[in-house]
Formats: C-alpha cells, structure tokens, sequence
C-alpha cells in the first residue's frame, strides 16, 4: 500500500520520507523521481537535461536561421526536419554576383523572396552606373551624365554648378532681372550703400540694407523697447540697469495698501546667500522707512547673520539639516522650504526652537511623515501633530496669539520621521505695510534649484507673494559654472513660483562684480538675466550695470570679498525702491 499521508503531517515518518526523497531529488542519477502520491518530479539532474536540451534545439534552430546554406536542397531538407520554421526565411548561396539568396518556408516547400544580399563586385557595379566612370578631379563631383559621359551637373568645391543653357532657357533668364526690377524696385539713383528693400508705389521706402546691413524706418515703441532693453540701451531713452516686466499683481496690491485697506505686499528674495543673509532685505525695510507688517517667513536656515525682524536663528537639538545649496546633488530625503533648508530626524526626540517671533497668527509647514510634534508657544500647553505618512508637505495653523514676542519651540517625539520646512507669521495688529522675507541659500547655484524646486509650489503657494526678486550669479561666476546650468535654474524658478502663485511679479537681479574671477565672465551671466526678463516678462535689475564692472571696496560698499555690505545694498535698494515702490 503506497505510504501517502495527509499534506501537512509531521510525523517522523514523513519528516523521514521527505528527507530521502530530498537527497534523491538532488544527488541521485535518475531523471525522475517520484513523490509519495506516486507522480513522477524532475530530479536535479533531470532538469540540467532538459536545460541542455532545449539551449541544444535553440542552438541549432538559430544556426539554421542564421548561416547560408550552400545549396537549395540542402536547406530544403532543413526543412524537412523541421529546422526552419513556416513563414521563416533561410539564405542560400548564390552561384552569381550575389552573395546569397532569400528564401521563404511557404508551407513545408522554400521558394525565393526576390531578396538577395549582394556581394561588393556587384555594389560595385551599381556604382559604377550611376557615376561617371574613369579619373576626375576630388572638388569636381559629377550629378548628372549621359552615356557619353556628357556631364550636365556637378559640384565644384562643394557647389552647384550647370553646363550651358540652351538659348530658349537663357533668353527666358535674361529677361527676368530687368522685368522684376522695373516691377519691384523703385526706377531712379541712388547710393550703393543703400538697397531698397520695401517700398510703396510713390518711392516711399521703408525698409532697406545698408553696406549690406538691415535696415528699417521708423520702428513701433514696442520693438524699440525690445531691442533697447536687449542691448542694454544705447540712448538717453534706455535704462541700462532695468526692464519692466509684469508688475501687476504687485501694483494691485500696492494699490489696497494705498488705499487704506487691510492688505500687505508680500515680497521676497529668493536665491543665493545675498538672499539668506539679512543685509539686502533689511535694507529694504530700511529705504521704505523702517517699518514692516508681518515677521514674514521664518526660515531653518541657522545663519546668525540672517536674524530680521527681531526672530533668532534656530536652534536644533537632535535633528539633521537639509540644505539644498552649496552645490548640494541630492533632493531633500522628506522635504523642504522652498529656500531649500529643513530640519529632519527618524525615530528621535529633538527639538527646534525660535525667539522673537511677534506674530498674531502662525503656520508651520511639516513633511507629513509616520512620527508626531508638538508645538509649543511660550512654554505654554504643547499642540500634537500627528503625521499620516502621506510625503506630502501640509501646515498646521495657530491663531489668536497676542501682537507680542514669542517663542516656539517644536519637539518630535521619539517615533517615525519628523520633518520641519519652516514657518510663516502674520501680524494682524498692523493694518497694513510691506512684508519682507528672506528666503535665500547660501552658497547656491542655478542647478542647485533641481534638488528642491518640486517642494516650492506646497509652501509657496500660501504665501501670497506678490514680488519675488530672485538675486542669483555670484556663485556661478567664480566657480565657473557656465551660463547654461544658470538659465535653466532660473527658468526653473520661474516657472515654480508661477505655478505656486499665478501673476506674481518677478524681478530677476544680477549681481556686482564681486572679489573673484570666473569663466565666462559676469557681464555673460547678467545678458543671460537680461534675455530671460524680455522672454518671459519678469523685471529686471542689472546689479552689474549698478556697480563698477571690476571689484571696487574703496569706498566699504562690500562686507566681503562675495557679499554686500549695508552701503552697497543701499545702492541696490534703492534701485528697488524707485522702480517698483516710488509714487
């Protein structure tokens, strides 16, 4: 009686069986064995067999396919035993100038496709018809020949060149410039550095070349500012170091502002570190009187230098910073704000603390991950946030703080990852104003903007922005990372900070000739700025045409050998002030 116990059984005796039949499977000689149901299972050697086998047919089926065969029987009787497949080809060797034959399995029978692989005398030969046979000239190529070897056409050095025309084609020839000119070209002298071009029917011409140069009369303001802002201006009507984009968002605002209304105008640099530290921004504050409305962004940059609005740097305790410039390759692992600065931990109790922040209402922006924070405002009753592992960037809101001084203090707890992107206070005691973020990173180039850019739309997009001055090239310039990475990462920018906030007023800057050297040289970086405000109708600052065109510290506008001091940004700021905020 065959010895078959239930599957699943642990019986010693089936622990034995198995065991057995294990050893057989894999170390006896037969192809097969059989299980304890009786049904035969290919063994190890079994298998090897069949692998053998079938790399063998294969082998043999591709080398029928593949190589000629020398005669036509003998790739028939391939046929025959069933190496070359119906509807498959096969070639055979040609006893002519062909190389080889094409032939179809047409149902068990092979019969010529009319394809052939030709051999080199017979390419040859084709050549040979369609040249002119013999020695010529290496500039001379002949197109078109009788079979006379009369040549009709050919190219001399590379250009078209004809025999004779017959006289029924040249008289037809000679008669056409003389007609065409009488038609199209007013009749009369004139110099010959000057050619007509376009013109009415009472000699008026309006278009022309001079010393081969175009020419036009009278161009529309539209091109005239076009071409005027391209070149940087020529002419007492040109503003070298400004074009006027699309303003009107910002102007509307401006607007609610000077009518009274509860509103701010939100602007931002955005950028390298003349964007992270506070020098620039603060001497915005400071042109437009000193006073703002909001504390504006808040970010996780920790740069002591950047301190505005009163709000320390943040200080971190067990949590790792993610920053995106400096030449960073890698994308934020859970997130960051769009100046590309986070803090982040995984399965760690830390905390993130600020001081200084008068806000009445504050948001903070989260990676929401699988851990949970509290928030914290002045040591008060701590807020949970618990994460729902979405990776998506969200924002819990705090409102009805008093128009005072606070500290915030956020603080994972211990479980799952905890990623903060930054914050943004609003201070609805003061009516209305300017708002001035800074939202720089220092040490950044254009490239560098790929790392983050797809985290500025999530946060951006509530900011209400409505000028962003995007001050970027210092750092392309003196490391010589060429103008190409430079445009697309500004084109990125913009495009992200539309999307985040459709009609916002951007202003590209490009920077002063700071104390270093670079290929190519800055005045290429700022044309590239000067392109892109006329292609997509951003403002324009020229920082290059502002300041002198080689490093100039005589006069203590520079902090450093890189960075503006509080003078030099008064000349930048200023510049601000009378394009966009003088009434």
């Amino acid at each position: 009686m065959a010895f078959n116990p239930e599957l699943g059984s642990t019986s010693p005796a089936v622990l034995l069986d198995n065991a057995e039949r294990l050893d057989k499977l894999v170390n006896g000689s037969a192809l097969t064995e059989p299980d304890r149901a009786g049904v035969e299972l290919d063994t190890w050697r079994g298998m090897m067999a069949k692998n053998d086998q079938v790399t063998e047919d294969a082998r043999k089926s591709i080398t029928a396919l593949g190589l000629p065969y020398s005669t036509l029987s003998e790739a028939q009787a391939a046929v025959n035993n069933g190496q070359i497949p119906v509807d498959s080809v096969c070639y055979v060797r040609s006893t002519d100038d062909a190389v080889a034959i094409e032939y179809l399995n047409e149902a068990g029978t092979l019969v010529p496709t009319g394809n052939v692989l030709p051999s080199e005398e017979t390419i040859d030969k084709k050549l040979n018809q369609r040249l002119v046979p013999g020695q010529y000239l290496p500039t001379w190529f002949p197109v078109f020949f009788d079979r006379n070897r009369n040549v009709y056409a050919w190219f001399d050095g590379g250009r078209w060149d004809v025999a004779d025309f017959g006289a029924n084609a040249r008289t037809i020839i000679e008669s056409v410039p003389n007609a065409w000119a009488q038609k199209f070209l007013p009749q009369g002298d004139y110099s010959p550095n000057y050619f007509p071009f376009v013109h009415d029917r009472i000699g008026n011409v309006y278009a022309w070349f001079h010393k081969g140069m175009y020419d036009g009369y009278g161009f529309g303001p539209n091109i005239e500012k076009y071409i005027l802002n391209l070149v940087g201006g020529a002419s007492a009507q040109s503003d070298s170091s400004f074009i006027e984009g699309d303003q009107y968002k910002f102007n509307f605002k401006k607007g609610r502002v000077f009518s009274g209304q509860a509103a701010s105008v939100n602007t931002a640099f955005f950028g390298d570190s003349w964007n992270e530290k506070n020098t620039i921004p603060q001497s915005l504050i400071n042109v437009l009187g000193g006073i703002y409305k909001d504390p504006a962004w808040i970010s996780c940059s920790n740069r002591a230098d950047g301190v505005m609005t009163g709000i320390s740097p943040v200080v971190a305790t067990n949590f790792t910073k993610y920053d995106g410039g400096s030449n960073n390759t890698n994308p934020p692992p859970y997130g960051c704000g769009p100046d590309g600065n986070g803090y982040y931990n995984n399965n760690t109790v830390g905390s993130l603390a600020w001081t200084g922040i008068t806000a009445t209402d504050l948001s903070v922006f989260y990676y929401d991950g699988s851990g949970s924070f509290t928030i914290t405002i002045d040591g008060g009753t701590p807020v949970t946030v618990n994460g729902a592992n979405t990776g998506a960037a969200k924002k819990h809101d705090i409102s009805g703080l008093s128009a005072t001084a606070h500290s915030v203090t956020i603080q994972s707890l211990g479980s799952g990852v905890v990623s903060i992107l930054g914050m943004y206070g609003k201070n609805s005691a003061v009516r209305s104003g300017v708002t001035v973020s800074r939202m720089g990173n220092g040490g950044a180039i254009g490239s560098d903007f790929f790392n983050f850019s797809e985290w500025i739309k999530p946060v951006a997009q509530y900011l209400d922005i409505d000028l962003l001055f995007v001050i970027l090239g210092t750092n392309d310039f003196r490391l010589s990372k060429g103008t190409t990475q430079y445009r697309n990462g500004l084109v990125e920018i913009i495009t992200k900070f539309r999307e985040a906030t459709p009609g916002i007023c951007i202003c590209l800057v490009s920077p002063g000739h700071c104390n270093a050297t670079g290929t190519p040289a800055l005045s290429e970086y700022d044309a590239v700025m000067r392109e892109l405000a006329v292609e997509y109708n951003v403002n324009f600052i020229s920082g290059y045409q502002l300041f002198p065109k080689t490093y100039d510290n005589s006069n203590g506008a520079w902090e450093d050998g890189l960075h503006l001091s509080s003078l030099g940004a008064y000349i930048l700021t200023n510049k601000i002030k009378k394009e966009f905020f003088q009434e």
